[in-house]
């Protein structure tokens, strides 16, 4: 059997549409599961005007066999004979004594009757499933119209349902539904008679790409191809793509240029303007911007010069505003903004954005002297790193915060470095991580002031909601280091914004907080070798060293035995404490024999750390693992004698302590 099912209404807004697709898979794929109806993978439409599915499912489904549990066997029978409770309850279920048997659970042995699942028809329970998709679609916002009997994201105007292409009887916010449907707002007229196998043919000769898939891939090819004309390049964007894809319902891309004297703008600040104000498309040559765009019109116009003319007016329109609040930010310093940060709240419990450039100021001079960079140079950015929020254009534009600050800063005659810290203060972002020393020190410090004021303010994510950004916050910090290849003690840096903040905070909770992100980060390497290496975390990028280490090790079929000796030892040890060990406690060779070979690895251990050789030096460790299983084979480790017991778990235990500089093989699932 087939179903085409479609609910047509107003224009949907893209913050909605951007996550209906995935939620209706979601729904879809619960509700077929709970009547167990067999199906084919279902096509959805999502259009700024429509919400469609369409699949294939069995005719009959047999549903699945149940169990049903009555009362305790101790109260069924009386006199070998059914008590009133066990007759009731085979009553009440339609069965008979043989139907019977017991089962045990954890409060005793209980009847129990399984009932036998229906074979049903499909179709009912298809009806069902739609009704129940659709009403509980999540959306953010609602509205009621007519008399508020109806609550939906948009008011629904038509309601489309055929199976086996035959009209249903149903009814959905208050349409009944039919076979039709309806094709563009302005190019199509009346209704448009549908049926499974013609329903996006149909909707195409009325001017509608009800495929979101072939929207996006006719209006990227439309671009490629203009970019390629003109020899130049797109500059992509996959957001801004995605949005455009919802907006229209048979797009048509307009080419549109603006004057070439509103190039001596910052090009970031003309891209933007483009794309988040008019949601336009900016192309490059040879990396300068092009004084050309493409629009996405949702109508083929006869005359296309009047829709491009009308782009071109509105752009001009927003350039010039752009070029009004530039012209007028050049005329003070960007240092003559800071002062003034103090009438700018940046929290009701962390105070204004001036006591917060104040706070950086500190924690970037600490982080960058910690790291070896130019603490003047750090300290510097810091003072001027939020003095942009205070202009003309930010106000405006406020995506472009520190874009405008570099840029205002050249313009002072602000250091080079300085300058771009400004900028890199809010990476990372996709693949672009702050690179110079001052911007390094400033991204860590500006993102670990709102992670720590954060969690003394009682601002942490709960959930999905993050208003304050703090998991973003923890992992562009951990990028940052990673990427830039950094070793440093993470917790000195918290500590020292704690103390500025003179405030007390759990730093054990903060570095769970930030263990975790990393867990996220590299979740596509098996959990265990990730909490083998996070129990020791206070330097990030030493962490990750060993991470790839121990997955490198691993993965190797030849180490797998290697891997369970130290293991064992790992288990037999477990919590032990350290003791000091007394080799006059030896009495079997094998015992010495050990202790020398630990004692020569112990010996080298300052080789292999110094480099952090970890691949290395694991490898160095396991080297042992045949005087290891003979220790095992030979040696009573947990002797009665207490002295010799405790001897040989201390020896163990330096072996394992050895290990834990790489990894905790306990966590490993060997």
């Amino acid at each position: 059997m087939n179903l085409l099912f479609e609910v047509f209404l107003e224009e949907l807004p893209t913050s909605e549409m951007a996550h209906l697709e995935n939620n209706l898979l979601e729904l879809f794929t619960k509700e077929m599961k709970d009547r167990n109806i067999p199906y084919k993978e279902p096509t959805f439409y999502l259009t700024p005007r429509r919400m469609a599915l369409k699949f294939e499912f069995e005719e009959k489904t047999k549903q699945e066999d149940k169990k049903i549990y009555g009362p305790p066997k101790s109260v069924c029978f009386k006199d070998g004979k059914p008590t009133k409770a066990l007759e009731g309850f085979l009553k009440k279920n339609n069965a008979a004594e043989e139907d019977l048997s017991f089962e045990e659970t954890k409060k005793g042995e209980y009847a129990v009757i399984v009932k036998k699942g229906d074979v049903l028809e499909t179709k009912p329970l298809a009806v069902e499933a739609i009704k129940n998709i659709f009403t509980n679609i999540h959306f953010y916002k609602k509205m009621k119209w007519g008399d508020g009997e109806y609550e939906y994201v948009r008011p629904v105007h038509n309601v489309l349902f055929l199976i086996n292409n035959e009209p249903i009887d149903f009814e959905f916010m208050g349409k009944k539904a039919n076979s039709y449907t309806f094709g563009h707002r302005f190019m199509s007229k009346g209704k448009i008679e549908v049926n499974f196998e013609n329903y996006e043919s149909k909707l195409d000769e009325n001017f509608v790409i009800v495929s979101q898939g072939k929207r996006k891939d006719l209006i990227l090819k439309e671009l490629e191809n203009t970019a390629k004309e003109q020899d130049a390049q797109l500059i992509y964007d996959d957001d801004l793509l995605k949005e455009v894809v919802n907006l229209v319902e048979y797009p048509v891309v307009v080419i549109g240029k603006f004057e070439d004297g509103f190039l001596k703008l910052p090009k970031e600040v003309l891209v933007t303007s483009m794309k988040d104000h008019q949601k336009y498309f900016a192309f490059t040559k040879n990396g300068k911007l092009l004084n050309m765009f493409a629009a996405i019109s949702n109508i083929k116009a006869n005359n296309i010069d009047i829709i491009r003319n009308g782009y071109e007016r509105v752009l001009k329109a927003r350039f010039s505003d752009a070029e009004f609040f530039f012209e007028e930010d050049k005329k003070e310093k960007l240092e003559s903004f800071v002062e003034k940060l103090s009438d700018m709240l940046f929290h009701e419990k962390l105070g204004t954005q001036l006591e917060r450039t104040q706070r950086l100021i500190e924690l970037s001079g600490f982080t960058a002297n910690l790291l070896g960079f130019d603490e003047k140079k750090a300290r510097r950015a810091a003072y001027l790193s939020k003095a942009d929020l205070l202009t003309q254009m930010v106000y405006e534009f406020p995506e472009l915060q520190g874009v405008m600050g570099r840029e205002y800063a050249f313009i002072s005659g602000e250091d080079k470095e300085v300058a771009q810290a400004i900028y890199e203060q809010y990476l990372p972002k996709d693949n672009e991580i702050p690179e110079t020393g001052a911007g390094i020190s400033l991204s860590i410090a500006d993102k670990v002031d709102i992670i720590v004021g954060g969690f003394f303010a009682g601002l942490k994510p709960t959930g999905a909601k993050d208003p304050y950004g703090l998991r973003r916050a923890a992992i562009g910090i951990i990028r940052t280091i990673i990427e830039n290849k950094i070793f440093v003690n993470l917790r000195m840096i918290l500590e020292k914004s704690a103390e500025l903040y003179k405030k007390d905070v759990n730093f054990d909770e903060i570095m769970e907080f930030f263990k975790i992100r990393f867990e996220n980060l590299y979740s596509n390497y098996p959990h265990d070798l990730l909490k083998s290496v996070t129990f020791n975390f206070d330097d990030i990028y030493d962490t990750y060293l060993r991470l790839l280490a121990i997955d490198r090790f691993v993965q190797e079929d030849t180490n797998k035995d290697k891997q369970f000796t130290i293991k064992r030892v790992f288990n037999i040890v477990k919590d032990f404490e350290c003791l000091d060990v007394n080799e006059e406690l030896f009495i079997q060779n094998e015992e010495k024999e050990l202790f020398e070979k630990i004692r020569d690895i112990e010996n080298e251990l300052d080789v292999y750390l110094k480099d952090r050789r970890y691949f290395d030096f694991l490898k160095r460790i396991t080297s042992i693992k045949d005087t290891v299983n003979i220790f095992f084979d030979k040696v009573m480790v947990m002797d009665r004698d207490k002295s010799l017991r405790n001897n040989r778990l201390s020896l163990l235990n330096r072996l394992k302590n050895i290990v834990l500089n790489v990894a905790n093989f306990k966590y490993l699932e060997i």
